[in-house]
């Protein structure tokens, strides 16, 4: 018998579609996240002026460094620009070596549950949450995936204690040096997709303390961080909370998982994870 590929001439991920149709100009479409050709359109003269830019500056040091295998973290110049950059949009100092470059964020949380959690471990998630990233966490059905509690549009932190804690005990989780993580946390702690709500300081607080007492790590899909529009910076990114300089600080169990394809081009490709040197460097020598 023989079988048909079914191959449809499709320029683009909603070529076809009616509901998530971003390129109708009778409609401003908030069904998706993703710029519609209005704001794309600037992208051709930038990317033009950058990637001239960029060509000539290799062809003066005749390395071709560019075409070359790259480091595992990223490009060494472009993460210290990245950091430059969230700095100061962030209005908090990022790190340079605490970055390490994707190709946007559903690849870095692939990363993330591919390297540092137990393969039978568990993955957390508010009981209302974004759906794709349930479809990344269903290619690996050795992990349970738990449901967590929304209180306010925002999750029930009591609740999310409690369901940690008790899960713990259930399970004879695989941990090694590399996979330091039995649980995670999975949330969208800025922007909430789909409620649109931010986790206020207190309770990013209490996440953090969550985290470090039971050995897990809070992944934040921080994607909405920058489309901020208010007066001064964004809400504090709840990686901001681990600070290594706590008293009870365990070595990292925040991170922080984003990309531009919100704010830029999606077909850039372009993502990183911003997280502890002992997740950083896991990820880096996989």
């Amino acid at each position: 018998m023989t079988t048909v590929n079914n191959d449809p001439y499709l320029r683009h991920l909603f070529d076809g579609e009616t509901v998530f149709n971003v390129y109708d100009k009778e409609i401003t479409n908030l069904s998706v996240g993703a710029p519609g050709p209005d704001l794309l359109k600037h992208c051709v003269e930038m990317l033009n002026q950058c990637t001239r830019h960029r060509l000539e500056e290799e062809a003066k040091e005749g390395k071709y460094y560019l075409f070359q295998y790259g480091a595992t973290a990223g490009h060494w110049e472009c993460r210290n620009e990245l950091a430059k950059f969230l700095s100061t949009r962030y209005g908090n100092s990022v790190m340079r070596e605490n970055l390490l470059l994707t190709c946007g964020a559903s690849h870095g949380l692939q990363q993330l549950l591919n390297n540092i959690l137990s393969p039978n471990g568990v993955i957390f998630v508010e009981e209302v949450t974004y759906m794709l990233a349930l479809e990344v966490f269903k290619q690996f059905p050795l992990i349970r995936v738990v449901t967590v509690p929304m209180k306010d549009d925002v999750v029930d932190v009591d609740a999310l204690e409690k369901i940690v804690a008790e899960e713990k005990t259930k399970g004879n989780y695989f941990l090694n040096d590399q996979k330091m993580f039995w649980a995670m946390y999975y949330t969208i702690s800025i922007f909430h997709n789909p409620t649109g709500m931010t986790l206020p300081p207190d309770q990013c607080k209490r996440v953090v303390e969550i985290a470090r007492n039971n050995s897990i790590v809070v992944v934040c899909d921080d994607v909405y961080s920058l489309l901020y529009y208010g007066d001064g910076y964004p809400p504090r990114r709840l990686f901001s909370y681990d600070n290594p300089e706590d008293k009870n600080y365990k070595g990292g169990n925040v991170v922080s998982n984003s990309s531009f394809s919100k704010v830029f081009a999606p077909a850039m490709r372009f993502g990183w994870i911003e997280s502890s040197p002992r997740v950083i460097n896991t990820i880096k020598t996989s």
